[in-house]
């Protein structure tokens, strides 16, 4: 009884060490990542449980792994293929780790308190130069942030703290937690009108809507329903007229989508660059169908595709395909992005259809998959990994409940 008390609290230590290490560096999310996949082979937990969990990342992992046989930069490849390996450490590790109500009650505000923190960080990183960064906003720069300063990483990481915060203050919270809870959900949410990143945007709005379908269709809460509807577009038109990067931004996505519609790919063109490197992805997959490129050689395909069709867009344009089924497609075919399909469908089956926090955390985990190569990155494979073991668990205590 001891030795299973004593594992329970070093896998609470560490479940919490791990939602640190986001925002610690690159060395120590690595080094904890790791460690996770001690807490498989230790728990006390029926391994038949965690098949499940070892198949979908497998599906995702093999066709990387695989295509090291056909790449000529293995240098490349093995970075690609090191970076989704805690998708297997983390996921085995931490749904193994079968801890309790409270303790994951304790991880979310952790983190919930740590994103607020970096939200209020970059907040003053605007205050102190408000003026250049305003003017930023119309070339495709936008203020600093956490996370090596990956803007589409950090604004899918507030998005989907809010949402588990949401869950864990509507069923396991007392009022003052609610209370308090609320105002940082209130706090992340104008934040992410003012860093004004497509994604977090995107994201929220999507969570948002899905929240709202909720409350008119399946719980007929039809005037709770048309009320929210108006608060959420006031809020957005008032956002628009008083935030000025926002209105910037918006301003900036205008006039990059006329360019690139009528075929104008100017250099500084942040969405065109992604309609490119999209276009150049399944370029490379209709000519390499059956195996691709490899995920070593993506890089220089991409490279390549750029000298012969768009010969005068410089190095930091070129970069890959801005979808992971293209990435996947492009590195190993179309077998490949099959496999990765299969793998999604399996690890995002623990998500309930019937279950609205299920819908929505699920969405939102995919949104960024489809609009960006978040699997390609150590924070993108990290917060995908977090999230999915934070669903399932939530999950299961419900249905537990």
């Amino acid at each position: 009884m001891q030795t299973l008390l004593k594992n329970n609290r070093l896998a609470f230590i560490s479940f919490l060490l791990l939602i640190m290490s986001l925002f610690a560096g690159r060395a120590a999310l690595s080094i904890v990542s790791a460690i996770m996949i001690f807490f498989a082979f230790t728990s006390a937990q029926n391994k038949s449980s965690l098949k499940y969990i070892i198949v979908g990342v497998l599906c995702i992992l093999l066709p990387v792994w695989v295509s090291g046989l056909w790449s000529l930069d293995k240098e490349l490849w093995w970075q690609s293929a090191i970076t989704k390996l805690p998708l297997l450490t983390i996921c085995l590790g931490v749904i193994s780790m079968q801890l309790s109500k409270k303790q994951w009650k304790t991880g979310i505000w952790l983190l919930s308190i740590a994103v607020l923190l970096c939200c209020l960080w970059s907040n003053w990183q605007y205050v102190i130069d408000k003026d250049a960064i305003i003017k930023s906003y119309l070339v495709a720069r936008i203020i600093p942030v956490a996370l090596d300063n990956d803007h589409i990483r950090f604004s899918w990481l507030v998005v989907l703290t809010m949402i588990v915060l949401y869950y864990q203050l509507k069923f396991q919270s007392t009022q003052k937690e609610k209370i308090t809870g609320g105002i940082i959900l209130l706090l992340l949410g104008a934040y992410l009108h003012l860093l004004a990143a497509k994604t977090g945007l995107l994201c929220l709005y999507v969570a948002l809507l899905i929240e709202l379908f909720s409350l008119l269709f399946q719980k007929k809460q039809w005037k709770t329903g048309l009320l929210t509807f108006i608060i959420i577009a006031a809020a957005i038109f008032i956002a628009y007229q008083s935030i000025p990067t926002l209105h910037n931004r918006v301003q900036y996505a205008v006039w990059n989508f006329h360019q690139y519609s009528n075929g104008k790919f100017e250099e500084g063109s942040a969405d065109g660059d992604r309609i490119l490197s999209m276009r150049a992805g399944w370029d490379i997959t209709q000519k390499h169908p059956v195996a691709g490129v490899g995920f070593g050689d993506i890089k220089s395909s991409i490279t390549q595709w750029h000298q012969q069709f768009h010969p005068l867009s410089k190095d930091y344009e070129r970069f890959s395909p801005t979808n992971e089924w293209l990435v996947f497609s492009a590195g190993s075919g179309w077998f490949g992005a099959i496999l990765f399909s299969i793998g999604l469908i399996i690890l995002l089956s623990f998500f309930s259809l019937k279950n609205i926090f299920s819908v929505s955390l699920c969405t939102i985990l995919l949104i960024p998959l489809i609009t960006d190569d978040s699997l390609e990155g150590q924070y993108g494979v990290a917060i995908f990994s977090i999230f999915l073991c934070l669903g399932y668990d939530l999950n299961r205590h419900s249905n537990d409940s």
